[in-house]
């Protein structure tokens, strides 16, 4: 950002209107701010601030009040500040007054409130375009286009060392109030609350889990009584294969011995919930600790029941498997049946194909070479297409050359083009070649052809114009003399014309008063009806504030009651988690005499609160607008008032009409005057028109006759210099052709020189290419290659035939070796008597009979199916409950141990820093690398700044700072610093935090800063070097104000920035000099 220009009217200590342009301190690099105390140089930067803002450092900084109107001005002047100014690339114009008061003789307190008003404009193609009006709205294209708000601008822009000499100084919670300003770190103490809110809840669900755990396992045990009674049920044979069954101890097997009562899943080992197995359980009969889990011991239950319904399956199982043995037993004899007759067929095939094998070989062959020498036959026909254009470019050249010859007419003409130059012609000719330096004779020929056109053209047309004035003199001496005798009869009728005038004269000559009379009339009528239309603005207006703010007051107080329903409720909810004897979140107390009822606040969503808030703001804007419209109308109804409106608006248009009568009977004595004056003085222009046209017309004959006698010499010796040139053309357009077609000539020799040697270099190289494919390749010479070139339609043939051949040995081959086939070739004679049509019958009635068996099976194990089915239903939801339990554990134990470490309170954030804290430190750490830079240049290397985590005295840590003394060798707190030492690193870490939080806020360019007060207590050396490091800034491109009263400055920075105060207010003046102190 770079400052242009600022005005400065009635604002701070500025009575008047004051100027600065700032084009000679940019130019300076380094300017001071100079002015006694109290003269108004802090002004000077509120006014910059306030102008892209509406609000300066300091009066922000006291209080916030606002700026307004100048004490010194005068009451009824405007405050108004203007900034002209380039950000990101664009010129920016903003104007920007402060609400103040004027005074009032209508109003009932004497003053008239004036609203705040802003205008931004750009400059586009040179011309200022609006870009905003609202203060909103301004505010936003001013900050996107700068990328700093007040606060970072006025830290960035504007360097308070004072300020920073107390943060150098400052503990480490001092010091983050200031880095939260900069840097907006806002985001991460929201992140810290949410970490909280989260850990709570996550706490919650854990507690609502834990409960949901203790109904499963009462669940459980029902399913337990339930499934003992179906075993009790079960058939004697079934029975036999169920642990426990023979010596009594049914329950005891079933369900391993374990009916214990537990606490649930919160005391449950997490096992990744293994399930047993059907039938398996541990050595003694009874699962153990470690798998004693809720899902385990549904899955021992389970199992439990498969045992029962086990041992009926097994039957079943057994009976199906015989069947499909049985079932596949006949299909394989089937497939065995088929696969000896395709084994017979696939032989007799693979017999015809290898008949065909030889041809096969000749065709791949053959294919082969064609394949090569269609490859090669392009690069032949390429070299001898090669050798045919070096040819025709050779005979081109030639046909070329010999039209420039010395014997041919067009060599003769070339030669009398060409001059002295005619020579390099000749020997370009005879060595056959072109250069450059022939092309330049032709080019500076041409160009000579073409001067002279132009100079003959010119001259032609001069003599021509010669003519022309020959011809104008004539007419002008005709001309002299009618213009003569003209004067002599305007002059007598002039005196006519002025005996007439003076007559008509003595009836006007009270004409000032009578429109003096008819126009205060006129003016009070107009003043008057002016206030009737604005008190008639002024009543609309009034009606629609009143209204408007009837709808404000009724979005408030939706507002509020919405509010209070939301506080009601949130209220509910915290005591809802209240308990006898543990603290309140909110106060800490462990008595809990009035929580508040559920019923105490209605459910608002945040939704509906932003809607009803939005609704408000804009209640509140449409009444500020409508305000405002009041307090305009009601001033222009004052203002018309005050132009000497009267009310009877009757009596002023009979005294307005009067006056005009008056007005128009004097209109009419005076119209004869006018139309005798507009004769006199049409007479008096003719007579001085006369006069003037007749010495303009001798003026003219003489100068027209001096002219023809110097064009008629400035001829003569033209058409001698032309026939010098012409070198023996009979016309400078004939010299011009012939040198225009010689150069053409020349240009297409040149050419096709060039496309001559790039021809033979071509055909050079496709010939090398052709004798070193002929040695890769199995041919011995071109016209091998070209004997072995197939025709198209032959080449198909032979492939196609090849493929069919090669895809059907690939097909029988492939046949041939599946297993089918294999073991068919494997086949003995006696294998193949056996598949006879009985062997299959009786393989087909052995299936048929096992079939009926496994179905009588699975019918009586249907009925076992619906107990099982009803425990699957209830086991299934049991993993997934304790694995929610287990999430929810989790959960509440890491967002709980988050939680703690951002805020602090956890023993494993050994720092005691917050989440702020510690973004704020690494903030820190860069600034005070980058001011480091700044303070070794200032303290000739002894000093850097060193960021330090540690703690002291029990307080914050993080946001620590020490000093690193090189001549020591040790690290010293800040506050050991002597007071110079003290200013000069307070003036690099400001200058460090300026870069920082430009980088952070965009990498946006602030090309002027500005140096408070602190200079004085530094010595003359470390002033140098603190001047050395500003000036280092200036070589960056930047422009620096120093701000500073202190008489050594003035001494050493020529261009300055005075303000002078006075008893009637203060001044601004730029004095610009060159920089003294470097």
């Amino acid at each position: 950002m770079k400052l242009h220009r600022m005005e400065i009217t009635a604002f701070g200590p500025f009575a008047g209107h004051e100027s600065v342009d700032f084009a000679a301190l940019n130019a300076a690099g380094v300017f001071l701010l100079n002015g006694e105390t109290g003269s108004g140089k802090t002004s000077v930067l509120d006014a910059i601030c306030f102008a892209l803002y509406g609000t300066g450092p300091t009066t922000a900084a006291k209080g916030g009040r606002k700026a307004g109107h100048s004490d010194h001005a005068d009451p009824h002047t405007a405050p108004r500040v203007e900034l002209e100014f380039t950000a990101s690339g664009r010129r920016w114009h903003v104007s920007r007054t402060p609400a103040w008061r004027e005074p009032s003789t209508r109003a009932a307190s004497g003053w008239s409130e004036r609203h705040a008003t802003v205008l931004l404009r750009e400059l586009v193609d040179g011309e200022w375009s609006e870009r905003g009006y609202r203060p909103d709205d301004v505010g936003q294209m001013i900050h996107h286009a700068i990328g700093l708000d007040r606060e970072q601008f006025t830290q960035v822009m504007m360097l308070p060392q004072g300020k920073f000499a107390r943060f150098l100084q400052a503990g480490s919670k001092d010091r983050e109030e200031l880095l939260e300003t900069l840097f907006g770190t806002d985001v991460y103490a929201r992140i810290q609350d949410e970490l909280k809110v989260r850990a709570d809840s996550a706490r919650a669900d854990l507690r609502e889990a834990e409960a949901e755990a203790e109904r499963t396992h009462d669940q459980l045990e029902r399913f337990r009584d339930r499934v003992a009674l179906v075993v009790e049920h079960l058939p004697s044979d079934a029975q036999e294969n169920v642990p426990g069954h023979a010596d009594g101890a049914l329950a005891e097997g079933l369900f391993g011995g374990n009916r214990r009562a537990t606490t649930g899943m919160a005391d449950a080992p997490r096992d990744g919930g293994r399930t047993p197995a059907p039938g398996t359980f541990p050595a003694d009969g009874a699962p153990t600790a470690e798998d004693d889990t809720a899902e385990v011991r549904w899955g021992h239950l389970q199992a439990s029941c498969r045992l029962v319904e086990d041992t009926l399956t097994t039957a079943r199982s057994q009976a199906a498997e015989d069947h499909a043995a049985a079932q596949q037993q006949l299909a394989q004899l089937q497939r065995t049946q088929e696969q000896a007759g395709r084994y017979a067929r696939l032989e007799h095939q693979r017999m015809e194909l290898a008949q065909d094998a030889d041809r096969a070989e000749t065709t791949v062959a053959r294919l082969r070479d064609h394949q090569a020498a269609s490859g090669l036959r392009e690069m032949i026909t390429g070299a001898q297409e090669a050798v045919a254009t070096v040819s025709a470019a050779a005979a081109r050249v030639t046909g070329l050359r010999e039209g420039l010859a010395v014997s041919s007419a067009s060599g003769t003409t070339a030669r009398r083009v060409l001059g002295d130059a005619a020579t390099l012609l000749d020997e370009q000719l005879d060595r056959g070649e072109f250069s450059s330096e022939l092309r330049d004779a032709v080019v500076a020929a041409r160009e000579t052809a073409r001067a002279l056109v132009e100079r003959a053209e010119a001259a032609q047309r001069e003599h021509q114009d010669m003519l022309a004035q020959q011809e104008r003199l004539t007419v002008l001496e005709t001309e002299e003399h009618r213009v003569r005798e003209g004067l002599g009869a305007a002059r007598t009728e002039l005196a006519k014309s002025e005996q007439a005038h003076s007559a008509l004269l003595a009836g006007v000559k009270d004409e000032a008063l009578v429109r003096d009379r008819a126009r205060a009339c006129r003016d009070a009528l107009a003043a008057s009806r002016e206030y009737a239309q604005a008190r008639s603005v002024e009543e609309r207006c009034r009606s629609a504030y009143e209204q408007d703010e009837k709808s404000r007051r009724v979005a408030a107080l939706r507002v509020e009651e919405l509010e209070g329903q939301r506080y009601a409720r949130a209220a509910a909810s915290l005591a809802e988690e209240l308990s006898p004897g543990h603290p309140c979140p909110v106060c800490g107390s462990t008595e809990h005499p009035e929580p508040a009822s559920a019923t105490s606040g209605e459910d608002v969503s945040a939704e509906v609160l932003d809607r009803a808030r939005a609704a408000r703001e804009g209640a509140q804007a449409a009444a500020d607008r409508s305000h405002a419209a009041w307090q305009d109308a009601r001033d222009t109804a004052s203002q018309a008032l005050a132009r000497a409106a009267d009310p009877d608006l009757e009596a002023v248009v009979q005294r307005a009409g009067a006056a005009e009568a008056a007005e128009a009977e004097l209109d009419a004595r005076l119209s004869e005057v006018e139309r005798t004056a507009t004769t006199l003085a049409s007479t008096r222009d003719r007579v001085a028109q006369c006069e003037a046209v007749l010495a303009r017309k001798v003026a003219d004959v003489t100068a027209a006759r001096t002219r023809v006698e110097a064009m008629a010499e400035h001829d003569e010796q033209e058409r001698a210099h032309l026939a010098a040139s012409l070198r023996g053309f009979p016309s400078a357009a004939s010299f011009l052709e012939s040198a225009e077609s010689l150069s053409d000539t020349v240009e297409v020799w040149d050419t096709e020189h060039r496309v001559l040697e790039r021809a033979r270099h071509e055909a050079q190289s496709a010939e090398r290419a052709v004798e070193k494919a002929l040695e890769a390749s199995p041919f011995a010479s071109e016209d091998a290659v070209l004997r072995a070139i197939l025709e198209d339609r032959d080449a198909a043939e032979l492939t196609a035939w090849h493929e069919k051949w090669t895809r059907d040995v690939a097909r029988v081959e492939a046949e041939l070796a599946t297993q089918d086939m294999q073991r068919a070739a494997r086949l003995s004679e006696e294998d193949r008597a056996q598949l006879t049509d009985h062997a299959m019958e009786r393989a087909a009635a052995r299936c048929r009979d096992l079939e009926e068996l496994r179905d009588r099976l699975t019918q009586q194990l249907g009925g076992l199916h619906a107990l099982r089915r009803d425990l699957d239903a209830a086991a299934a939801d049991v993993p997934a409950q304790e694995a929610a339990h287990r999430v929810a554990r989790e959960r509440a134990e890491r967002l709980g141990g988050l939680a703690d470490v951002a805020t602090a309170t956890s023993s494993e954030n050994t720092l005691r820093m917050t989440l702020t804290s510690f973004v704020l430190a690494a903030k820190l750490e860069h600034v005070a690398a980058v001011a480091s830079e700044h303070l070794s240049r200032m303290s000739s290397g002894r000093f850097t700044l060193v960021h330090t985590d540690q703690t002291r005295g029990g307080g914050k840590s993080g946001l620590g700072l020490e000093i690193d003394d090189s001549w020591t060798g040790a690290r010293r707190g800040t506050e050991t610093l002597s007071g110079g030492e003290s200013f000069f690193t307070s003036l690099a870490l400001a200058l460090a935090l300026a870069d920082v939080v430009r980088a952070e806020a965009g990498g946006q360019e602030i090309d002027t800063l500005f140096v408070d007060e602190g200079f004085g207590s530094l010595d003359e050396q470390t002033l140098e070097q603190v001047l050395e490091t500003l000036d280092g800034l200036r070589r960056d491109g930047r422009v620096i104000g120093v701000v500073s009263h202190v008489s050594e400055m003035k001494q050493r920075i020529d261009t300055q920035l005075v303000v002078t105060k006075t008893p009637q207010g203060s001044h601004l003046a730029v004095t610009a000099g060159p920089l003294t102190a470097q």
